[in-house]
């Protein structure tokens, strides 16, 4: 048997169009990757960072009693009744809360009824009973949120 020559292979690299490296780290990467075989991207143009970003502006008037005292109201309506007057309390904070927001000066306004939410309290409870738990783990929890804000609308 004859011994088999080394094969001899020929690498074929395109021409890369290197920029000066800055910093002594940039040294060291542009020589690892030229090292490595891989090559520089080519920029075409500079890239302008975006300076001027649009922040919504919120403006809550938290300093207006009535919110305050929609709160201590719902806090005895709820407290009064044990609890089964919680939706109504809960609607009047939070139509009070939603007249008290603007964003980007637009108003916001919640349209609501404490019946349609109590109708909800009373099929998470009954969905919760039924499953022993479940239905309130997954999904009830979030119901009464979905349900407020599906009713939230700019004015």
């Amino acid at each position: 048997m004859q011994p088999v020559p080394p094969a001899t292979t020929v690498q074929h690299q395109a021409p890369v169009a290197q920029q000066m490296p800055v910093s002594q780290n940039q040294q060291m990467q542009a020589a690892y990757n030229q090292q490595m075989g891989y090559q520089t991207p080519v920029q075409s143009a500079s890239v302008t960072p975006v300076a001027n970003t649009v922040q919504p502006n919120w403006k809550i008037k938290m300093a207006d009693k009535g919110l305050f005292f929609t709160k201590v109201a719902a806090l005895l309506i709820t407290v009064l009744t044990l609890g089964i007057a919680k939706p109504w309390g809960d609607t009047m904070i939070i139509r009070k809360w939603a007249s008290n927001l603007s964003i980007d000066g637009r108003s916001v306004t919640y349209n609501g009824t404490a019946i349609e939410l109590f109708g909800i309290w009373i099929k998470v409870l009954l969905l919760t009973v039924i499953t022993i738990g479940i239905y309130y783990l997954f999904w009830g929890r979030y119901a009464v949120d979905r349900y407020i804000d599906s009713r939230l609308s700019w004015a």
